[in-house]
């Protein structure tokens, strides 16, 4: 899979950011939108057990390798980041994961490559939460712009234009109710490019949608982001005798959210240290 010419098969691009939000995303976490594209992707080509009912679960866990170039392989080769990502992506999609990372030749594809519509100004929010223009995210939305008050940026991820065309009405609507201050939306664009997806279970995309809120949280400058889901579901209960698992969803699972949050944090505070040496004075002695 590359997410670059030449042999670009995966897409990723984030729509609707200003010129100045682009210089608070470091390289890291480029490298973890690239991961997480690469993870979801590879999610949909491989598919689970069989089409039959009976035979479904048969052959629900599968083993995924990944070989990823990286700007900082210094920091994705270290045994704590492995062991967050392979433990959450583990847990959260019912798989087993097995990554290696290799510094990139060149950088695989510059940033700007992946913030194609620019604005001159960007709306500063209260809040940055994940919107996918379903009934929980909808609702999570209406809550905190109608209910609170607050103003809210909505990121919102699709692989088809069907899915996008759901998120943009049901904002437009808002807007159209007198909230339009109180809410922006920055549409994010993953997808297979060639491969036809094989597998529709998509348990990695709750990944994929962490690492997009995350980013676009750190650019707007804020340490949080909102992920609104059916707390019931959040738990993970079986929904039938054969629904155990991960074959019921774990989008939201408390080990996932705490899993997310270790993760992003170890990289974020790695990033921290990573720039205070760059900075760092020389010092010299005659």
């Amino acid at each position: 899979m590359n997410v670059s010419e030449p042999g670009k098969n995966v897409n990723l691009r984030i729509d609707y950011i200003s010129r100045s939000m682009i210089g608070n995303i470091p390289d890291l976490l480029i490298d973890l939108l690239e991961v997480a594209a690469y993870v979801y992707c590879a999610d949909q080509r491989i598919a689970r057990g069989s089409a039959m009912l009976t035979n479904f679960g048969e052959d629900w866990r599968r083993s995924l390798t990944f070989s990823i170039p990286v700007r900082h392989p210094e920091v994705w080769q270290r045994t704590d980041v492995q062991e967050l990502l392979l433990d959450t992506l583990g847990f959260l999609s019912d798989d087993s994961y097995e990554f290696s990372f290799r510094k990139a030749e060149a950088p695989v594809q510059p940033r700007e490559l992946y913030f194609p519509e620019l604005l001159d100004a960007f709306q500063e929010n209260d809040e940055v939460a994940l919107f996918s223009g379903g009934v929980d995210s909808f609702a999570g939305a209406v809550d905190d712009i109608i209910t609170l008050g607050k103003s809210v940026t909505l990121v919102g991820h699709y692989s088809s234009t069907k899915v996008r065309n759901v998120q943009e009405e049901l904002i437009r609507d808002l807007k159209s109710r007198g909230y339009e201050r109180r809410v922006s939306y920055v549409p994010v664009w993953v997808s297979n490019e060639v491969a036809k997806p094989v597998e529709f279970t998509q348990r990695t995309r709750s990944f994929l949608f962490a690492c997009l809120g995350l980013v676009v949280a750190q650019m707007s400058g804020k340490n949080r982001f909102s992920f609104y889901e059916n707390g019931v579901v959040s738990i993970n209960p079986p929904l039938a005798g054969d629904v155990v698992g991960g074959r019921a969803t774990r989008t939201t699972h408390p080990r996932v959210l705490r899993g997310l949050e270790a993760l992003f944090s170890t990289l974020l505070d790695s990033d921290r240290v990573s720039r205070a040496a760059r900075t760092k004075p020389s010092r010299c002695s005659a």
